[in-house]
């Protein structure tokens, strides 16, 4: 399978709404300290992609990364949603974030979770680790997940 099944690719601007949580890398290197997998299982225990399907929501399940301090590893934003079709407002406990308009390199990670997306997450750090690979934007990046056991990660680089 090639690094980057689709290659750079542009993405359009789009509106998530859904769980966030504050956390850093090394924060979830760590069990005792991961707040990810508590935010993924209160967002699926409490039903969140169908109640937010219900006000409007489309498209597939998405994991957004954001409001980065620095590079990856600094402090960034988790928010796991779903695109808002318009722009209404959204009621706490939910939060919305924008995915700018950009460049994307996409990367492929068939097979089941969580384990497909932690290797592809490896093979992004990896990528990125490669001295002739473009700058990341630190803007938005992205877990699209679009079928039971295919996910793309999107990753934001520099025009």
């Amino acid at each position: 399978m090639a690094l980057e099944d689709n290659g750079p690719r542009r993405a359009d601007r789009r509106r998530v709404a859904g769980l966030a949580t504050r956390t850093t890398n090394a924060d979830e290197a760590q069990p005792s300290k991961a707040r990810i997998p508590e935010l993924w299982g209160r967002f699926m225990s409490q039903h969140w992609a169908e109640r937010l399907e219900q006000g409007g929501a489309v498209g597939p399940l998405l994991a957004v990364y954001s409001a980065y301090e620095s590079d990856a590893s600094g402090s960034y934003q988790i928010l796991i949603g779903r695109e808002l079709a318009g722009s209404s407002p959204v009621a706490p406990p939910l939060r919305i974030v924008d995915v700018p308009q950009g460049q994307y390199v996409v990367f492929g990670c068939p097979g089941p979770l969580p384990d497909a997306v932690i290797e592809g997450w490896r093979r992004v750090w990896t990528f990125f680790g490669r001295p002739d690979a473009p700058v990341r934007a630190y803007t938005a990046d992205f877990e699209a997940y679009t079928e039971p056991e295919r996910t793309e990660i999107w990753v934001a680089v520099r025009d």
